[in-house]
């Protein structure tokens, strides 16, 4: 991610998630040497459709954000940003990688578990907006991609 291209993906999270991060906050992830964001076109000059946003934090690497904006969802772009960015934890050496999801996201649960993830756990009332739990899953990033 550029810093031109903030206000458009936290457009995109103000989209798609109830408690959206702001432009200041993705902002922020580009003077985090932890952070990273890595942004998705559906053709060449087109606006950006999707993007992940993820930490490297020891040994861990955290997805914080995934999203793809409504209209062009169903062609990849969120299976493409998270295979990318477990290949870049691989490449960096990273153990593993953990994310927390909606406990009724059953599309999102469905993309993780496809990539290999796990299920470990549950974070009770994990989101503000409803009290709604968090489905905590991991992937073992030393084997395969």
């Amino acid at each position: 991610m550029l810093r031109s291209d903030v206000d458009a993906v936290a457009a995109i999270a103000a989209a798609v998630f109830p408690v959206p991060w702001r432009a200041e906050d993705y902002a922020r992830e580009l003077e985090r040497d932890y952070a990273h964001v890595r942004v998705v076109r559906p053709g060449h000059g087109e606006p950006i459709g999707a993007f992940v946003n993820y930490w490297a934090v020891g040994s861990e690497l955290q997805i914080m954000n995934v999203a793809t904006l409504p209209s062009v969802r169903r062609r990849g772009f969120a299976r493409l940003l998270l295979t990318d960015a477990l290949a870049w934890g691989q490449r960096n050496g990273l153990k593993r990688a953990t994310l927390e999801v909606r406990r009724s996201s059953a599309a999102a649960l469905s993309l993780y578990d496809g990539l290999g993830f796990s299920r470990i756990g549950v974070r009770p009332r994990y989101y503000s907006d409803n009290g709604e739990d968090a489905v905590v899953m991991s992937r073992d990033l030393t084997v395969g991609a």
